[in-house]
């Protein structure tokens, strides 16, 4: 069964404030099972401040040039800059961090597979990260924003021409979304900070061998 398809009730907005902390951790620990629910492989809740926002990392995006570069409204250059970004998610208390575990390191290292391989496995990122944040978004933290893995453009569209940057209208509102990266979060630095195991994994010049485990990741900010 697709746990994400599940229905949640909705509860009645209250001024944020009036949340108690034990209310507000309550709610983390039940975002972070649902997400493990929803099929992550291991979530983390962690301090907002945690996240780390560095220009180098929407750099990466231009050069060298990633082939989604500019394809879709979830990518640089129409992603927040990161001014725009440190100074939004300041305001955030804490998140709920997500791993999905890649059970097939080919699909991620094979020069002839990657291309599917992540649309496959970032597709479920984006599942889970725009689940957890609808069921945040109903308990009442309306400013609940999550971010994903890679591009809306592979991952949802399967490589179509982006539908929004046409005519407006996006294949996916609700669950397109930028990736981590895409608005400048150092994922590799938040990796390690929880403890998790990552290799870099972009380089025809790797040694495939060296490469124990592939991951993607995503986080939801609640407010």
């Amino acid at each position: 069964m697709d746990n994400t398809k599940k229905s949640f009730k909705t509860e009645k907005i209250i001024a944020l404030p009036r949340k108690t902390g034990n209310v507000f951790k309550k709610d983390l620990e039940k975002y972070q099972k649902l997400a493990l629910d929803f099929g992550a492989s291991d979530s983390k809740i962690i301090p907002s401040r945690w996240v780390r926002f560095d220009e180098r990392v929407r750099m990466k995006c231009r050069v060298p040039g990633c082939h989604l570069y500019g394809s879709s409204p979830n990518c640089p250059p129409h992603t927040p800059d990161i001014d725009t970004m440190k100074r939004t998610m300041k305001k955030y208390k804490r998140a709920i961090f997500i791993k999905y575990d890649v059970p097939a390191i080919e699909d991620f290292v094979d020069q002839k597979k990657w291309l599917k391989g992540h649309e496959k496995h970032q597709r479920k990122i984006h599942d889970i990260v725009g689940a957890v944040e609808s069921v945040a978004f109903n308990d009442g933290y309306y400013f609940a924003t999550g971010f994903s893995a890679g591009g809306c453009k592979t991952a949802l569209c399967s490589g179509m021409a982006c539908q929004f940057l046409d005519s407006g209208r996006c294949r996916f509102p609700l669950k397109a979304r930028p990736s981590m990266e895409g608005v400048g979060i150092d994922a590799f630095d938040l990796i390690t900070k929880v403890g998790w195991e990552v290799y870099p994994i972009a380089s025809k010049y790797a040694d495939v061998g060296s490469i124990k485990c592939a991951v993607s990741v995503g986080i939801i900010f609640i407010n």
